[in-house]
C-alpha cells in the first residue's frame, strides 16, 4: 500500500513537473492593447490614412528591447481594412529620394520589429493606437539598421485580412525606422559633383538649376546641412542658398537639386559648396559655373558685326543704280584720239 502511494505520488508529481515545463516553452501571446478613440468629422473627408510617426531615428542596444507607439487614422468615410508587417529598408532607386522597401537589405532590420497589430479595421474617422516592439539582437552590428513598418489598406467589403476585401482604393504607406548601435562608428560623407542641370527663363524670372551629389561612405546615417554660396566672376557673393537638415544614408549616394530664381539677366556664376556633418567636419567643395545672358544678346552682337558690312554694301548698290539711271553717263566716257582736232 506504501508502495503504490508512493508510486502515485512520484506520478503526480511528475504530471505536475511536465505541465509547468509544457507552460514554460509554450509562447503565450497577450490581447493586442488597440486603443481606439473618435475623431472630429471634417466637412469634406480626406480620404487619407494618417500614420504617426513619419519616420524613427534612435540609438538601440543589442538585446535591449525599446517600444513605439503607432497611431493610424482614418480620415475618410469609408472603413479601412489594414495589414501592419515589416521590412528592410535601402537607398531608392531614385538618388533624390530616400529609401525604399527592399528584400534582404545589406544593413536591414526588418526581424527587429514585433507588432502587436497585424490585421485590423478601422472605422470611419477613428483613429487606432497600438505598440511595435523593437527588439535588436545581442550581435546586432554597430552602426546604422534599417527597417520599416508598411501600412497597407484598402476599402473594407468583409472581415479583416481575408480576399473579400478588393477594395475600391488601395493606401500604401511606411514608417521609415533607422536604428543606430553605438560603438566604433566611421564617418565620411563626401561631395562627389556640383553640376549644372540647367538655366532658362520662365517669364521675367531667370532660373539656374544645380544638382549636388553626396556619396555616404561611413557606416551610419549622416545629417548634413549648410549653405550653397554662388559667386559672381568679381568674387562677390550673389546669393547664399541654405542646405536644410538632408539625411544621406550609410553606403548610399543622394542628390540634392539647388534651384537659383532670382539670376541677375547677365553674368557668370560659379556655387561654393559648404556642409557640415553629423561630425562637425566641414566638407567643402567647388561647383560647376553657369553663364547667363539674354537671349537677344547674340543677335545684337551678330547686327554689330554683319550691319556694317550691310550697310557698305547698299550704299554702293544705290550708287551703282543711280550712276546706271543716268541717261548721259555715257558722254562724259567719249575719248577723241585725234590729235590734230586738240585746241
Amino acid at each position: 500500500m506504501t508502495r503504490r502511494f508512493h508510486l502515485l505520488h512520484l506520478a503526480c508529481m511528475a504530471l505536475v513537473a511536465a505541465s509547468f515545463t509544457i507552460g514554460l516553452i509554450q509562447p503565450t501571446v497577450a490581447a493586442a492593447e488597440v486603443e481606439r478613440t473618435k475623431i472630429e468629422e471634417p466637412a469634406n473627408p480626406s480620404g487619407r490614412l494618417a500614420i504617426s510617426p513619419a519616420r524613427l531615428e534612435s540609438d538601440v542596444q543589442p538585446g535591449v528591447r525599446t517600444v513605439v507607439r503607432v497611431q493610424l487614422t482614418n480620415e475618410g468615410d469609408e472603413a479601412l481594412d489594414v495589414t501592419v508587417s515589416a521590412t528592410d529598408l535601402g537607398a531608392a532607386s531614385n538618388p533624390q529620394s530616400l529609401a525604399s522597401r527592399v528584400e534582404d537589405g545589406e544593413f536591414g532590420a526588418a526581424d527587429w520589429f514585433q507588432s502587436e497589430v497585424t490585421d485590423i479595421l478601422i472605422e470611419p474617422f477613428e483613429r487606432v493606437s497600438f505598440d511595435v516592439v523593437i527588439d535588436p539582437p545581442v550581435d546586432a552590428p554597430v552602426g546604422t539598421n534599417m527597417g520599416g513598418i508598411v501600412v497597407d489598406g484598402s476599402t473594407a467589403t468583409g472581415e479583416p485580412g481575408t480576399a473579400d476585401n478588393e477594395g475600391v482604393f488601395n493606401i500604401e504607406g511606411l514608417i521609415q525606422a533607422f536604428l543606430t548601435v553605438p560603438g566604433p562608428v566611421k564617418h565620411d560623407v563626401r561631395i562627389t559633383d556640383v553640376d549644372v542641370r540647367d538655366s532658362f527663363v520662365v517669364g521675367k524670372r531667370r532660373l539656374a538649376v544645380w544638382e549636388l551629389t553626396l556619396d555616404n561612405r561611413g557606416t551610419v546615417n549622416e545629417h548634413v546641412q549648410g549653405t550653397f554660396d554662388v559667386r559672381s566672376i568679381f568674387g562677390n557673393s550673389a546669393t547664399k542658398i541654405p542646405i536644410k537638415d538632408t539625411i544621406v544614408l550609410r553606403g548610399s549616394k543622394r542628390v540634392i537639386r539647388i534651384v537659383w530664381d532670382d539670376v541677375p539677366w547677365i553674368g557668370r556664376f560659379s556655387p561654393d559648396v559648404r556642409l557640415r556633418a553629423d561630425d562637425a567636419k566641414r566638407i567643402t567643395a567647388a561647383g560647376e559655373a553657369v553663364t547667363v545672358f539674354p537671349w537677344w544678346i547674340p543677335l545684337v552682337i551678330a547686327a554689330l558685326i554683319v550691319g556694317p558690312a550691310l550697310l557698305l554694301w547698299w550704299r554702293r548698290r544705290q550708287e551703282w543704280k543711280t550712276y546706271l539711271d543716268d541717261e548721259d553717263h555715257g558722254a562724259d566716257d567719249e575719248w577723241d584720239d585725234d590729235p590734230t582736232l586738240a585746241r
